[in-house]
C-alpha cells in the first residue's frame, strides 16, 4: 500500500536539498511513496496547492517554507487533520549575522518554530539538530543525508604528476574559507609545478593562485554530481568555522569527495568528527591555518597515504552512506506520524 506525501518546499526540485531530503528518496522508494508537490515553482515564485490535502495520508513541510507570507497556507494544512512533518537540515535558531540567509531567515524564524512546534514529527539530518530542535518538541527522527546512486558513482582517484587540490563550496562558505586563503596561496607557490587548486563554485583572486581553475557552482545538483567527479582533484577541502550553525551541519561533502576519489581534508568539527576515521577515510583538522598548509602538503608529497585514504572513504561510502539502501529511513519517519497517537 502506497504512502500518499504532500510536500510543501520552496527548495528548487533541481537543488541539492530538495534532491536528497525529498525528490530522491521518493523515486527510490518507487510505489511505496507518492508524492504530491504543494509549491509548484512558477516564475520568480511558486503556486502553492490545497486540492491535493484529501489525497494526502501525511504532509511534509520542508526548511524555509513557513514564513509570514505562507502562515494563512500554513493553517490550512494543519486545519486539514493530517499529520505534518517537518524537515530540516539547518539550525535556523543559530544563523549569526554575518550569514547572508541571515535577514531573511529572521522574519522566518517565528513561524519555523511555530511549525515545529506543531508538527506530529520533525526529521533533522544530525544529532545537534535533534538536540536543537527536541527542545521545541520532542518528536524528533534523524534520518542522515544519503548520496543518490543515480547520481553518485565511485570514481577512481586521479593519477597525475600535478595533485588538484579542490574546494568546492558555495559563496555562504566565504567566512570559513578566508582564513585558509593566505596559507593556500602560500603553497600553491611552494609546491608549484607539484599542485594546482580547483575552487568550485568561490573565488578567490586569481593572482594570489596563479594556474587555479575557477568555476561557478551550478544551483542543479545532478550537474553538479556530473561536474565534480570530473575536475579530477585528489584532494579535497572541505574548512568550517566553528559556530553553532555549522556543528549542525551534515558531512555531505565527505561523501561527494569520497565518491569523486578525493583524499579528504575536513575541519575537526561534529559533522565530519562522527563519520571520518583520522588518518584512514580522512584527515580531521583544527582552526589553526598553519595546520591545514600542512595537511595539504603531506597529501601532495604522499601519494600512497593519498590514495589509501581516498580508497577507505569511498568503501566506507558506498558501503553505509547510499541512499539506495538507506531509502527505508525517509519512509519510516513519514509513516511514523501517520501511525504515531497525536
Amino acid at each position: 500500500m502506497s504512502l500518499t506525501l504532500a510536500a510543501y518546499s520552496f527548495d528548487d526540485p533541481a537543488s541539492a536539498c530538495a534532491r536528497l531530503r525529498l525528490y530522491d528518496p521518493a523515486a527510490t522508494l518507487g510505489c511505496a511513496v507518492r508524492l504530491l508537490p504543494g509549491a509548484i515553482p512558477d516564475g520568480p515564485g511558486h503556486h502553492l496547492r490545497l486540492d491535493i490535502l484529501p489525497q494526502a495520508d501525511v504532509i511534509l513541510i520542508q526548511r524555509y517554507f513557513p514564513s509570514p507570507d505562507t502562515a494563512g497556507i500554513l493553517e490550512a494544512l494543519f486545519a486539514s487533520g493530517k499529520p505534518v512533518v517537518y524537515d530540516t537540515d539547518d539550525d535556523w535558531t543559530a544563523l549569526g549575522a554575518e550569514h547572508p540567509f541571515a535577514p531573511a531567515m529572521a522574519k522566518r524564524l517565528p513561524h519555523i518554530l511555530e511549525t515545529a512546534r506543531r508538527a506530529r514529527r520533525i526529521t533533522v539530518t544530525t544529532a545537534r539538530l535533534a538536540e536543537v530542535f527536541a527542545a521545541i518538541n520532542p518528536r524528533v527522527t534523524i534520518v542522515p543525508n544519503f548520496l543518490p546512486d543515480t547520481l553518485w558513482r565511485p570514481t577512481a582517484p586521479p593519477d597525475r604528476p600535478v595533485v588538484a587540490v579542490g574546494l568546492a563550496a558555495t559563496a555562504s562558505h566565504e567566512p570559513d574559507i578566508a582564513p585558509l586563503l593566505p596559507v593556500l596561496a602560500a603553497l600553491a607557490g611552494e609546491l608549484a609545478g607539484k599542485l594546482r587548486f580547483v575552487f568550485f563554485g568561490c573565488a578567490p583572486d586569481a593572482a594570489r593562485f596563479p594556474g587555479a581553475t575557477t568555476l561557478p557552482l551550478h544551483p542543479d545538483y545532478a550537474a553538479y554530481a556530473n561536474r565534480l567527479p570530473r575536475l579530477g582533484c585528489g584532494i579535497g577541502l572541505a574548512p568550517l568555522a566553528d559556530t553553532a550553525f555549522n556543528r549542525a551541519k551534515s558531512p555531505i561533502k565527505w561523501m561527494e569527495y569520497a565518491l569523486c576519489g578525493m583524499a579528504g581534508i575536513f575541519a575537526d568539527l561534529p559533522p565530519y568528527r562522527d563519520v571520518v576515521e583520522q588518518e584512514k577515510t580522512g584527515l580531521l583538522v583544527g582552526p589553526d591555518p598553519a595546520d591545514w598548509g600542512k595537511a595539504v602538503r603531506r597529501l601532495v608529497l604522499d601519494a600512497p597515504l593519498r590514495r589509501a585514504l581516498a580508497a577507505n572513504a569511498q568503501e566506507t561510502v558506498m558501503a553505509r552512506h547510499m541512499l539506495a539502501g538507506n531509502a527505508a529511513a525517509f519512509l519510516r519517519a513519514w509513516t511514523r506520524a501517520v501511525t504515531e497517537t497525536p
